[in-house]
């Protein structure tokens, strides 16, 4: 199997294990749902500056660890007084070192909007996001049937989701425009071989329709690749390893949009536990 296929497989072992949400609990939290998914529906408005998602990863098929768990206090602070626009927060648990208690402690630490991203393959991880309070979730075309896509999508929207639909090829894109997607991320990481190419963005970027956001997602290094997408017409970014690996990511931030250099932050929570 390559890594896609493991991580499909391990993801359909763990959903066994996972107790289904009440219904009504999750309808409680409805109202804090909708005004989360708003956040996301002004940003992807925003067109005349670079909106980044800044992403928090703990770990990665590709890089192995990434980030201490104690360390995420830091990189969320700096984050916020960087201009982050929204934070990522990958969740999927033996490859990538994530967990929902990850999400849920950002999610409780932030004013901005968070997107969740994980292997979605059962619905019951979207309740289980809105359980949370998400107000974005990842929706990997790769993975999922057209039926799927469509199912997904549409109870990302009763549930006041923002469906975020990832693309990597043409065959994907078809999918994602026969759905209906109205937000379309391009991951320039090829997820079975893990190779990356922005190229991926510059070929799929034109056959989409106007109406629909797009997201450009992994492989921006430099002010110099996200202005190269700005000059395309692309104006949001999900951009995690460069922030993560760089020792000052507020810092980072601030170049990557064009901003001045600034003091380090301090921790924004004192139990990151």
């Amino acid at each position: 199997m390559n890594v896609l296929e493991q991580i499909i497989f391990d993801k359909k072992q763990n959903l066994k294990r996972v107790e289904p949400y009440n219904f009504k609990d999750i309808e409680s939290l409805f109202a804090v749902a909708k005004c989360r998914s708003n956040q996301w529906i002004d940003l992807f408005k925003q067109k005349n500056e670079p909106v980044i998602i800044a992403e928090i990863k703990l770990a990665s098929p590709s890089r192995g660890p990434i980030l201490n768990p104690k360390n995420v206090p830091f990189y969320l602070s700096e984050y916020q007084r960087g201009g982050a626009s929204a934070l990522s927060v990958v969740t999927e648990e033996k490859f990538f070192k994530g967990s929902t208690p990850l999400l849920k402690k950002v999610i409780q630490n932030t004013y901005l909007p968070v997107l969740r991203k994980d292997f979605v393959i059962n619905d019951i991880q979207i309740y289980q996001s809105a359980y949370f309070g998400v107000g974005a979730l990842l929706i990997i075309t790769k993975i999922l049937s057209l039926p799927k896509i469509r199912n997904f999508i549409s109870l990302c929207e009763q549930l006041n989701i923002i469906p975020l639909v990832e693309i990597h090829d043409q065959q994907d894109l078809e999918k994602a425009l026969e759905a209906r997607a109205q937000f379309i991320g391009i991951n320039n990481r090829n997820l079975a071989t893990l190779e990356v190419s922005l190229h991926t963005t510059e070929f799929l970027f034109n056959k989409i329709p106007d109406q629909v956001t797009v997201v450009c997602e992994s492989g921006i290094k430099s002010r110099e690749d996200l202005q190269w997408f700005m000059d395309m017409g692309i104006n949001h970014f999900l951009i995690g390893e460069y922030l993560l690996f760089h020792s000052q990511p507020g810092e980072a931030l601030r170049e990557l949009k064009g901003i001045k250099k600034y003091a380090s932050s301090k921790n924004m929570w004192n139990n990151p536990s």
